[in-house]
């Protein structure tokens, strides 16, 4: 995948990943540009994911409609990080009703408060605000100028994450399948940290 076609620059990890590596688009309407770059990376023990969009673009988008382009980043970031823990629940059958729509109200009242979230420094580098849900870390960037910048780990401390621009991403494998997007590949992580959806749901009744 040409970076230059998005124009802009993917950020990923810095040290190099053991196991395996792929690269997805992050679509935006139907029939617009590609507006963000989701670069993978999972182990036996742990899954991070680096996600880039296209600064100029999120803006026009968002500023376009009279909304707060940085809540919108946070609101992807929420939004992502819901997706990522209704995953972990180990059974389908598992999902209480309402589950979904607590989520989603879950991710729009974290968005809406992102100003309120706390603070690191993704391995002593770059600022970063942070949110936390089930085993995951997630957090976004306004450090870097042409670009936002999210990432989620889990298995590892978001705090131990450092980024670097990539030119070559000749070492992640493209997939651009509309059925695989967004499935984040959990069959590559094999001790990942299941959930019961009761479980969750009683961790959003107390968030």
């Amino acid at each position: 995948m040409e970076t230059s076609v998005t124009e802009f620059t993917a950020w990923g990890l810095a040290a190099g990943w053991p196991s395996v590596r792929w690269i997805e688009p992050i679509h935006g309407h139907r029939n617009q540009p590609v507006r963000g770059i989701r670069l993978g990376h999972a182990n036996d023990s742990s899954m991070v994911l680096t996600c880039t969009y296209a600064r100029r673009r999120v803006d026009d988008e968002a500023r376009a409609l009279g909304f707060d382009p940085v809540r919108e980043i946070a609101y992807e970031t929420t939004y992502t990080q819901a997706n990522l823990a209704l995953h972990q629940i180990s059974k389908l059958a598992e999902r209480p009703d309402g589950l979904v729509p607590s989520l989603i109200r879950h991710a729009r009242q974290r968005a809406d408060g992102y100003r309120d979230w706390p603070a690191t420094r993704w391995g002593g580098q770059e600022a970063s605000t942070t949110t936390s849900l089930a085993s995951w870390q997630s957090g976004f960037s306004l450090a870097f100028p042409d670009a936002y910048v999210v990432v989620h780990a889990c298995g590892v401390d978001i705090d131990q994450i450092v980024l670097e621009p990539l030119d070559d991403l000749s070492g992640y494998e493209f997939s651009d399948d509309p059925a695989e997007a967004g499935a984040m590949h959990w069959e590559l992580w094999r001790a990942r940290p299941d959930f019961g959806g009761h479980e969750l749901a009683a961790m959003l009744a107390t968030v």
